[in-house]
């Protein structure tokens, strides 16, 4: 190992300790953004010339003193999102990478019930109905699947419509499962009922999408339609509330809505009501 990686080396470690002293994942940035930066700096140089004065590490100017403290907390931060990132991935592995185009399904492609939903970023009832459709899904041994559809509420806009055109931005750079990870990662950040998101950036950036890109996206409208046709599809169906989840039984065509922010208990009560129809149906027929 060369002296200059060397450095580099004690250099990530009083980093790491100390930024680790601070929190992980959204706490670092957070502690970053509210803390006097010039401070925290400082105190990282007093450390690291403590290591150097104990170890006989030397730098030949200020100016590489300088580089190789900011470069060390630079890579100790950008490792530390990167692990963030692929630990909110890691929670939403059951979504496929390549899905049907347009449409976003967390789950088995082939699993015979679907939970159509449509919801809003916005609204606290979808925001507290969140969890429930991934743990019927993840404990469905793969006979269940998720769909989500968008349906922003007038009087949650355009805070709501924003976050669904945002989504749609997002599943255009990370895919099915960067769609998932990017909207529940808005249910935990926004403040709900048309409050919206604080600092959106810090949410696409926190999925690991480039930020300008996705302004570009945002931008442009593109997926305007495409929110709009959800819109409209669910008041074709009589849903003027979210959420609204339509149960489907592939195997027979047939499907129940359910409205509002129903227990694990409802829905799989209805999937248990279809099977049993739908072998009634089957030996009827035989």
């Amino acid at each position: 190992m060369t002296e200059q990686s060397t450095k580099s080396l004690r250099l990530g470690v009083v980093a790491a300790i100390l930024l680790g002293l601070v929190g992980t994942g959204f706490g670092i940035y957070q502690f970053v953004k509210e803390k006097d930066l010039a401070q925290e700096i400082a105190n990282v140089k007093s450390t690291v010339n403590q290591v150097k004065d104990a170890e006989g590490v030397t730098f030949k100017s200020k100016a590489e003193f300088e580089a190789a403290v900011a470069e060390s907390i630079n890579k100790f931060v950008a490792q530390k999102q990167q692990s963030d990132i692929d630990q909110k991935y890691a929670q939403f592995e059951a979504a496929p990478e390549k899905v049907e185009e347009g449409k976003h399904i967390y789950g088995d492609l082939g699993a015979r019930f679907t939970l159509v939903e449509f919801s809003d970023m916005e609204c606290p009832f979808c925001k507290r109905f969140h969890d429930t459709p991934k743990q019927i899904v993840d404990a469905s041994k793969g006979n269940v699947n998720w769909q989500w559809k968008h349906m922003p509420l007038d009087f949650h806009n355009p805070a709501a419509h924003k976050e669904a055109l945002a989504a749609e931005c997002i599943a255009e750079q990370k895919g099915n499962r960067g769609f998932w990870v990017f909207v529940n990662d808005i249910f935990q950040h926004t403040q709900g009922n048309g409050g919206g998101v604080a600092d959106l950036a810090s949410v696409v950036t926190g999925v690991g999408a480039d930020l300008d890109a996705f302004r570009e996206c945002l931008g442009s409208g593109k997926y305007e339609d495409k929110v709009e046709a959800d819109i409209q599809k669910a008041k074709s169906y009589g849903v003027n509330g979210t959420p609204a989840t339509f149960v489907v039984d592939n195997h027979t065509g047939k499907s129940q809505l359910l409205g509002g922010a129903q227990p694990a208990q409802a829905i799989m009560a209805v999937m248990r009501k279809m099977m049993i129809e739908s072998q009634q149906d089957d030996s009827a027929n035989q």
